[in-house]
């Protein structure tokens, strides 16, 4: 199965929540292969293949922080056999073998990708499904006032914002106050993470 690079509203969701990968790029052969930790799947796999042109990530293993991803590809790094370009000279399936190894040893749970983002989807359908739930019955009215009063005065500066934008602010600030704070709000105590206050250019 082909491996899916998080984009959008998943991506956003993974960012938010806090945690980190430690994955494996890998050539079109399997090897040799890179191993390394990210926050971010789909920023990383375009900076290799800038770097390297052939890589793509096929593996990836979520865990609670960033620390916690560096520290586990930092010890992979320096047990295995690198080649002159600092890539590994193994293949894609030993280079995991090594994670997991680790990873039982430091009592570090992983959380499978494929695990992740089947959670991730299930979090994100729900929050959309508030925001739609919340627009139907009018609660979303403010938000639609707030938006046409912002966009009139961001004119008057130069500024912008296009509805799918802010639609996806919205999206975001429910995301980040449900993982932070464990409630669904679509309430109009969010007008100030959705629309950023306007300067006059000086």
């Amino acid at each position: 199965m082909e491996f899916e690079i998080p984009h959008g509203a998943e991506r956003e969701y993974l960012i938010i929540f806090g945690v980190a990968a430690v994955y494996i790029g890998t050539s079109p052969t399997g090897e040799p292969c890179i191993v390394g930790a990210t926050r971010d799947l789909n920023l990383t796999q375009r900076s290799m293949q800038r770097k390297w042109l052939w890589p793509e990530i096929s593996c990836a293993y979520w865990v609670k922080d960033r620390d916690i991803a560096e520290a586990i590809a930092a010890e992979v790094n320096a047990v295995l056999l690198h080649d002159h370009q600092g890539r590994l000279m193994v293949r894609a399936e030993t280079a995991a073998r090594q994670i997991e190894r680790l990873a039982r040893a430091w009592h570090v749970p992983l959380t499978n990708h494929d695990a992740a983002m089947a959670r991730v989807k299930s979090a994100v359908r729900h929050v959309q499904e508030v925001i739609d739930a919340a627009n139907a019955t009018g609660e979303l009215a403010w938000f639609n006032t707030a938006y046409k009063a912002w966009r009139l005065d961001a004119k008057k500066l130069g500024a912008g914002m296009s509805y799918a934008e802010a639609r996806a602010r919205l999206r975001k600030a429910v995301t980040k106050r449900l993982i932070t704070l464990n409630v669904l709000d679509c309430s109009e105590t969010l007008l100030e993470e959705i629309f950023p206050a306007l300067q006059e250019a000086r």
